[in-house]
């Protein structure tokens, strides 16, 4: 690979980052003319347009997209090797780390977190967001850093071989139903438990989970009567009705504010796992790194 390559390939780099000649030639420290010219010899080097025009913005087109994810390991990877990237120290950065998560960590462990980072590094800024389509999209990209979820995006993300995670929660389940309730009267056995109208926390809009498959080996089934995209709005639906809930140990021993009782379930329930996903492109970054690591380090209370 020559030097004029090694030029052309960064340029195309922060063109798929920034999607702008204007931006990514401002990243670049180049001017416009200079990162259109090199635009242009991309496109015939690899006899593609790679970026076309779209309104204001341009867009990558599909032979584009197969070249970023190489493309971007092997300059982070090259930028690693030659030691050009500085240490990280959160309390001089002024960088924003980005997190797509559903509301469970959201309200369990991230504010005691965030409250300890906001005194020590006070320069750092958070985007925290919900999960959504295209996650494997964004991580290759850089336009979000970490994921971290469970079996939600399971099916999403272990189509894309490249991403790499870790397990960073894995807890009990437990059940909560309203304090008063007809099932208190007596043990909360497999055939009350089955009986029972259940609300499930499904932030895809499905109807089964880890208890149905549970069931289902030992030749039972429950009724979903209610699903809801949240696991407080599970608490609060339980709370107000007969429905019982069977929810992570971190959510149940917050429960304990609303009229509800918590029992053990009457079934064996494989642990609730959720990962940290990335793209390798950024494992060695220190700041991504340091991310990971803060992460990893806070949510171990929810780890056996």
């Amino acid at each position: 690979m020559s030097e004029r390559d090694l030029r052309l390939f960064l340029v195309l780099d922060a063109l798929l980052d920034h999607l702008s000649v204007t931006r990514a030639a401002s990243a670049l420290g180049l001017t416009q003319s200079a990162v259109s010219h090199s635009l242009r010899a991309l496109r015939a080097r690899f006899g593609d347009p790679l970026l076309v025009r779209t309104g204001n913005a341009l867009s990558p087109t599909p032979r584009a997209l197969a070249l970023r994810p190489g493309l971007s390991l092997g300059l982070a990877e090259l930028e690693r090797v030659l030691g050009r990237q500085a240490a990280f120290d959160p309390a001089q950065s002024t960088r924003c780390f980005t997190l797509a998560t559903p509301d469970h960590p959201q309200f369990t462990v991230l504010p005691d977190l965030f409250g300890r980072i906001r005194r020590e590094a006070p320069g750092l800024d958070f985007q925290v967001r919900s999960i959504g389509p295209g996650l494997a999209e964004d991580l290759a990209s850089g336009r979000l850093d970490l994921v971290l979820a469970g079996a939600e995006v399971e099916h999403q993300l272990a189509l894309d071989r490249a991403l790499m995670r870790a397990r960073v929660i894995s807890e009990p389940f437990r059940c909560v139903v309203r304090r008063g309730h007809p099932a208190l009267a007596v043990d909360l056995d497999l055939d009350t438990y089955a009986a029972l109208p259940h609300v499930l926390v499904s932030t895809t809009g499905g109807n089964t989970g880890i208890v149905d498959a549970a069931l289902a080996a030992v030749g039972r089934r429950r009724r979903v009567a209610m699903t809801v995209p949240s696991f407080p709005a599970a608490i609060w639906m339980v709370a107000a009705t007969d429905l019982i809930a069977t929810l992570p140990k971190a959510i149940t021993d917050r429960a304990s504010r609303h009229e509800v009782e918590i029992k053990e379930p009457p079934i064996i329930l494989p642990s609730s796992d959720a990962y940290l996903w990335w793209h390798p492109r950024f494992q060695h970054d220190p700041g991504h790194s340091w991310w990971r690591q803060t992460l990893t380090d806070a949510f171990a209370v929810l780890r056996p």
